[in-house]
């Protein structure tokens, strides 16, 4: 699937033990669904678990943990949001140096038929709603609280 390949390829750019040992970094889907509606364009989806395994990881957890939600802004977006269920892990400590560590990403995939035959076209995910620090659309950005006046005059809060 599309984006297995490009987090594949994200975590593999920010460790620097897989490029000497590729064979350390290991993914596999569980607990994957397809997903059809009938509809005439035959779309399709998956929904699926994606593990990702990082043998005798010497890298700082939290520099893999960045790589995958700067993947995740552009390939998986809804796991940004607020109520998503985030990204689980496991680490088995081998030494002062060292772990095992084990990610499991829900992730979703939808898919295309093209012109009625077999080719399949993986669709992208839409972009996120918001950018970082603008507004609503294209409105100009929102800008910083700054505090709040209040007259001397004004009534109290308190009556």
């Amino acid at each position: 699937m599309d984006k297995l390949n490009s987090l594949r390829a994200a975590v593999t750019a920010v460790l620097p033990e897989l490029e000497k040992n590729p064979d350390k970094l290991r993914l596999w889907i569980e607990r994957g669904a397809a997903k059809c509606r009938g509809t005439a364009t035959e779309a399709f989806g998956f929904e699926f678990q994606a593990s990702v395994l990082v043998v005798e990881m010497t890298t700082d957890i939290a520099v893999l943990m960045l790589a995958v939600f700067r993947w995740c802004r552009v390939n998986q977006p809804d796991l940004l949001a607020p109520q998503s269920p985030g990204v689980t892990f496991d680490a088995e400590i081998l030494d002062n140096g060292s772990a095992d560590v084990l990610l499991q990403i829900p992730l979703t995939q939808n898919a295309t038929v093209l012109n009625g035959g077999t080719a399949i076209s993986w669709l992208a995910e839409p972009d996120p709603l918001f950018d970082d620090g603008l507004g609503l659309g294209d409105a100009d950005p929102v800008p910083p609280f700054a505090g709040l006046d209040v007259a001397d005059d004004a009534p109290p809060w308190d009556d």
